[in-house]
């Protein structure tokens, strides 16, 4: 067997090849240490990516937090004895969004995260996962 591809390589690390192909794949890497090195350092980067430092959040925002809160409720207070629907939140509540965007982690990163999410729920035994795989 040449070289693997390095698609094949980051499956073998998730651990979602077909049995067949993992033990071809394993026979290899016995035999090719350049591609014993690329699975090590993917497996490096799951663990990185698996480890991410929490990202500290400014004091403000759990004020603004808070203050968004006590308002809710006050309005919902409000909605409830004049029994009419509480709107007038809706911009505080983007402004917040907006506010939280600006720390939440880069997009790609996001991503990232949802996509090998989405390849261990494909690879699960659950029914749905199952009826997923069928389709394509």
């Amino acid at each position: 067997m040449s070289c693997v591809d390095d698609g094949l390589l980051q499956m073998y690390v998730e651990g979602v090849l077909d049995a067949a192909e993992e033990e071809l794949l394993r026979a290899h890497l016995a035999r090719c240490l350049g591609c014993r090195g690329r699975v090590a350092r993917y497996k490096a980067l799951m663990w990185d990516l698996e480890h991410l430092p929490e990202p500290e959040l400014p004091p403000e925002l759990d004020q603004l937090h808070e203050a968004l809160l006590r308002a809710w409720e006050e309005e919902q207070r409000g909605a409830r004895q004049a029994r009419r629907p509480a709107r007038s939140l809706i911009p505080a509540w983007a402004g917040y969004s907006i506010g939280w965007a600006r720390y939440a982690a880069p997009l790609d990163l996001v991503g990232d995260l949802l996509s090998r999410a989405g390849r261990r729920v494909l690879a699960s035994p659950l029914a749905i996962a199952r009826r997923v795989r069928g389709r394509r």
